[in-house]
């Protein structure tokens, strides 16, 4: 993320446009983007600064209550912190602290979108791959 600290000048507020806007909203999500694989049955994402981060795809009920019932993405960025430190280490819940805060959302979001995908949920709440009808037995 780079930095500039070249004031605007009042021609460019005035000249920005709802194009420069969605062009500048692009450009910042590209900067913040984070990047995941699936490793020896955990879930490794890399951060734009370089900081890989490790989270397990295989939670305990309690640790999924806690990161389903967040009220807000506060309280759900609370949860992955104390998740990273139990399973990769405080290190990695503090560099996480010093992350901007898009990286941290980022993160939130495409870690409970891989652990859906890794249950199979579909977009109607079904797992077709996790949870199928047992074939009849002949007696």
């Amino acid at each position: 993320m780079a930095e500039n600290t070249q004031i605007p000048t009042i021609d460019e507020f005035d000249a920005w446009t709802d194009e420069a806007e969605e062009q500048a909203i692009a450009e910042t999500a590209t900067q913040t983007r984070v990047r995941h694989i699936i490793k020896n049955g955990e879930y490794w994402a890399l951060a734009p600064g370089g900081t890989i981060y490790k989270l397990p795809l295989f939670l305990s009920i309690k640790d999924f209550e806690a990161l389903s019932g967040a009220a807000d993405d506060s309280q759900s960025i609370e949860q992955v912190k104390r998740i990273l430190t139990v399973f990769a280490g405080e290190d990695q819940a503090k560099r996480l602290e010093s992350e901007p805060m898009q990286v941290a959302f980022n993160l939130l979001q495409d870690y409970g979108a891989t652990l859906s995908r890794t249950q199979g949920v579909d977009g109607l709440g079904k797992s077709p791959v996790s949870a199928r009808h047992s074939a009849p037995t002949a007696e």
